[in-house]
């Protein structure tokens, strides 16, 4: 019984009394018109009353901050799906803006070049750790791509198909050993041919042999095709002399030449299967 009466439950109740009792006495000193009883209780749930529209007002206000979260969750959602199909649009862009680059390309080689026949093709697998940049495109034997047909981005040489399967062919850049092409500086008419060495092929770079120590080829010469051999035609651009170098064993001297064209960033090129003067 001590515990009843020292507990909450009990000091609830008996403030209701006290309430209870002072509205009674409250009413009985007043000249209204209502009863002691409902006096009293008017004067009990007034307050209740506006505690209780007070937490009403702050579960609406609650209510409608949720409601609000779960909006701005909604356009967060729409915005982020919104965002991702300007990314795939954009990305759709730049790629269709590369083929058109490279179809322009390809029209001027085609005109100067009447008798030259391409397959168009993309780049699909390369091993970015291959410092000869050697590369897989889409297209095969099924599209009339053979073994040693010459690659390239507009008037420019940039590798050689040395296998093919049905749906694709890997292709070998300039800077791999294996490709050695017949080829002359422009301004000096000098003829050379391209010698990849490992070294100079991890910065990027192919060795120029066969000239003598007196050739008056220069740094800035450009080296094209010499069309020699019939593997590759003639005047397609292979890139640019950076120096000249003097043997070191013979009388011979050789330049360091960087492809006008990196091979680690095609994306779409042309594979020339015929043209005049092919061998084979």
């Amino acid at each position: 019984m001590r515990k009843f009466f020292s507990g909450v439950k009990f000091k609830i109740m008996l403030s209701v009394c006290v309430a209870l009792l002072l509205g009674i006495i409250i009413a009985a000193v007043t000249d209204g018109g209502a009863s002691p009883v409902s006096t009293a209780l008017s004067f009990v749930m007034t307050p209740l009353n506006g505690v209780a529209s007070q937490l009403k007002e702050h579960l609406s206000a609650f209510n409608a901050g949720f409601r609000s979260a779960a909006y701005y969750s909604e356009e967060a959602a729409s915005l982020r799906t919104e965002v991702r199909t300007y990314r795939e649009q954009l990305v759709d862009y730049e790629k269709m803006q590369q083929k058109l680059l490279a179809y322009e390309e390809f029209l001027e080689v085609k005109s100067d070049h009447a008798d030259f026949e391409f397959t168009p093709a993309t780049v699909v697998i390369r091993d970015p750790s291959d410092i000869y940049c050697t590369y897989t495109i889409n297209r095969g034997a099924n599209d009339g791509v053979k073994i040693n047909d010459p690659v390239i981005y507009g008037g420019y040489l940039v590798g050689i198909v040395k296998k093919v399967t049905e749906t694709g062919a890997t292709v070998y850049s300039l800077l791999h050993p294996s490709v050695n092409v017949s080829a002359y500086e422009i301004r000096t008419r000098e003829d050379c041919f391209t010698e990849p060495k490992t070294g100079l092929s991890e910065k990027g770079q192919i060795r120029l042999s066969g000239l003598s120590r007196s050739s008056p080829v220069t740094a800035g010469g450009i080296v094209c095709t010499s069309g020699i051999g019939g593997v590759f035609p003639r005047d397609l651009i292979i890139g640019t002399v950076n120096e000249m170098v003097n043997s070191e064993s013979d009388v011979t001297s050789y330049g360091v030449v960087t492809p006008d064209i990196d091979p680690a960033s095609l994306v779409d090129v042309f594979v020339i299967t015929a043209f005049e003067g092919k061998a084979g």
